[in-house]
């Protein structure tokens, strides 16, 4: 039986449910808001939820898509020592499951599923994939330094992830973005990651499972509004995007990355400057894979099933 670690209302999870209702193989799915129960049985484990329950042992292999397992250990103690050192004890259990849920084939793991994108970049550099520079800065001062002795133009993006803050009248989008030193008005802000900037050609969004690639062409660079990051538009014009194929050198690098950093399946950005060189942007070990899936035809959910 395979079991899918997944959130609410996440369409890819729901679209490879499809197909493995298709090839008639069971599964079980849980989301993070689902309160899970144990009963320990021998050296088995039983999980309990208000819908469904099943053991450990019947599990073969598991999908991590996105979310935990909300367990619940009933540790609550009137004396916050002894209630503290169940949530530790409680704590083990878990990464046991976590542990015996790896030992499965797989797709993903939750003790992996995030990465530094900082760490990744250095482990690429090493194994002699192209990446932009990395530069953390916090002061104007600096920045200009930075800008004068390498005579060129500079992005900053976030350190992690892509996040938006919504508040009562409006939102905020964390977009790439050029520098503009003219801009910043005290020598001292936040800690900030800025890279040279990549003259593109076009961009890849590849999806990745067990050294096989799913690679799209994204011609952003068509539209002026979308050079510096593709997701950044007030137009509704579409980019095109078109099936690729990675040369073999670059499938060849990004596969030991990829064994590098333990992930058997993630969603790699790059960029094709000018030059058709290949520069390694980023991995994302739960990202979205039906923006290349749908336009590609790869039919990515049903890759995903049958690998499960």
């Amino acid at each position: 039986m395979i079991l899918i670690i997944s959130i609410d209302n996440d369409y890819s999870t729901t679209a490879v449910i499809e197909w493995l209702n298709f090839f008639k193989k069971k599964w079980i799915r849980v989301n993070q808001n689902q309160k899970i129960f144990l009963d320990f049985i021998n050296d088995d484990i039983i999980f309990r939820t208000n819908e469904i329950s099943f053991k450990l042992s019947e599990i073969t292999s598991c999908w991590y898509r996105r979310g935990f397992l909300n367990l619940n250990f009933k540790v609550s103690c009137k004396i916050k020592k002894i209630e503290d050192f169940n949530i530790i004890e409680s704590s083990k259990v878990e990464q046991y499951i976590y542990y015996k849920l790896s030992l499965l084939k797989n797709i993903n793991k939750f003790t992996n599923s995030t990465v530094n994108k900082l760490i990744v970049s250095e482990i690429a550099r090493n194994l002699e994939i192209k990446t932009p520079n990395d530069y953390l800065v916090n002061t104007k001062n600096e920045l200009r330094k930075i800008i004068t002795n390498n005579k060129q133009e500079f992005i900053t993006k976030s350190i992690w992830g892509n996040p938006t803050y919504r508040f009562d009248n409006f939102s905020l989008f964390n977009y790439t973005q050029k520098v503009d030193i003219k801009k910043i008005e005290t020598n001292n802000f936040a800690l900030s990651l800025v890279q040279n900037y990549i003259d593109k050609k076009y961009e890849l969004r590849i999806f990745y499972l067990d050294e096989s690639f799913y690679s799209m062409a994204i011609f952003s660079q068509n539209n002026m509004q979308k050079t510096v990051d593709f997701r950044n538009s007030n137009t509704d014009k579409p980019i095109r995007t078109v099936p690729f194929l990675l040369p073999k050198e670059i499938q060849k690098k990004l596969t030991i990355l990829m064994k590098k950093l333990d992930l058997n399946c993630g969603s790699i950005d790059m960029v094709v400057n000018t030059n058709n060189e290949y520069f390694f942007i980023e991995v994302n070990p739960i990202g979205q894979f039906g923006m290349v899936s749908f336009p590609c035809n790869y039919n990515l959910e049903k890759v995903i099933a049958n690998y499960l």
